[in-house]
């Protein structure tokens, strides 16, 4: 059988209380008319390329966009302070990779495009984020969206407290990175100059086994303090390892960043994800389009969609194995039920191997497992099976433990 990756399940979370946030007035815009500009811009404490990217809407929503090419892109501070950033790709504006917020300060982004027209951010202070105090799983059985099945894997869980900060609002990032083992490591390599297969060497038959992967949430995860009793946050689903998945089979390491929202924006992305259709960033697919904090100089009357996001970030890197699960009833998937092995005779292998061989069945390139000499044949399996560059990368990361 063919190696599939199924998709994962994600659990959304919005914790939302309605009564104990100052209303933010925002726009919903329906109609259809001229392209609206479009701006996606995030400044954080953290030292890295922040990155401000602005586009034209093409009709309702924003599925089909233009990028806004040389333009001006000023980040302002309280301070009198203020950095112009460079156009990297088209419609992508950066500042250096050592530039990051100052916790308090307050900033707001300055836009000139070349028909002149000329856009202004409100000033908004970078509140700092608490710590994220522990980021934990547990083995769970959760209910399934599309079918009345349980949905059994790992639930990771938050918790933070609060208390301390002024910030009461927040979103959620995770970031995942896990091993990616190949069930049956291709031991043997044909070369066509010899004509003849041999045999890897240690160090290539490592590079083929062992890989990594990573995914990132797409969702907006937003939390908010007001509904809770108190100041601290206690077992906050973050993130969801279905056990039919292969991303707990071996390590995996996840990073969860809590961002501190002002008010505003968090009741701007709180409406990003009501009107998303799925659930994800504002370059998904919208039933309107949402104006956030950024208006025109030029015509007051004129509609600005984004937002301009000050927020300071905290964060937390926890490493999981299936082992820690395995006595609550967690079942590890090896993706061995993926994988099925032809076996060869040796007459056949030179043609086969130059021109990867096909079968009927699945349509999947096979390459070479093993070989057994007294028999004098060849196993082979996909090289989704055999080979984990074809959907890994090599090398362990730098945080690895």
């Amino acid at each position: 059988m063919r190696l599939e990756i199924k998709n994962k399940i994600h659990l959304l979370i919005l914790v939302i209380a309605f009564s104990c946030i100052e209303p933010y007035e925002y726009e919903l815009i329906h109609e259809v008319g001229p392209p609206l500009i479009v701006v996606d811009g995030l400044l954080t404490n953290e030292e890295k390329t922040h990155s401000v990217r602005l586009s034209y809407t093409s009709g309702l929503g924003i599925t089909n966009l233009t990028t806004i090419n040389e333009a001006t892109v000023i980040i302002e501070t309280s301070d009198g302070d203020a950095v112009t950033l460079t156009e990297r790709h088209p419609g992508n504006y950066v500042t250096s990779s050592t530039y990051r917020g100052i916790v308090g300060q307050s900033y707001r982004l300055r836009i000139k495009i070349k028909n002149g027209h000329e856009y202004l951010s409100s000033e908004e202070v970078l509140n700092e984020a608490p710590p994220i105090d522990t980021l934990y799983g547990r083995y769970v059985q959760l209910p399934s969206e599309k079918s009345a099945e349980l949905l059994n894997g790992v639930q990771l869980f938050i918790e933070s407290d609060w208390s301390d900060y002024e910030v009461s609002t927040f979103r959620y990032v995770w970031e995942e990175t896990y091993e990616w083992r190949v069930p049956y490591p291709s031991e043997y390599v044909y070369v066509p100059k010899i004509g003849a297969a041999i045999q890897r060497k240690m160090t290539d038959l490592q590079s083929v086994e062992v890989c990594f992967r990573g995914d990132t949430s797409t969702a907006l995860l937003l939390g908010s303090a007001f509904s809770l009793n108190n100041s601290k946050l206690t077992e906050f689903p973050i993130h969801f390892i279905n056990e039919n998945d292969q991303n707990l089979s071996f390590k995996t390491a996840v990073k969860v960043k809590q961002y501190a929202l002002s008010n505003a924006t968090y009741q701007y992305y709180k409406r990003l994800k009501e009107n998303n259709e799925s659930g994800g960033s504002l370059f998904d697919k919208q039933k309107g389009n949402i104006s956030g904090n950024i208006k025109s100089l030029t015509d007051p009357k004129e509609l600005v969609m984004g937002n301009f996001d000050v927020s300071g970030v905290s964060s937390k890197v926890s490493f999981f194995e299936p082992k820690t699960f395995v006595s609550d009833g967690f079942k590890v998937n090896y993706g061995l039920d993926y994988c099925g092995i032809d076996i060869i005779g040796i007459d056949s292998i030179p043609a086969l191997a130059l021109e990867g061989y096909v079968t009927d069945d699945r349509n999947a390139r096979m390459i070479i497992w093993t070989y057994d000499p007294d028999l004098q044949l060849y196993f082979m399996t996909s090289e989704n099976c055999s080979d984990c560059r074809i959907l890994g990368k090599i090398g362990v990361p730098d945080f690895w433990e």
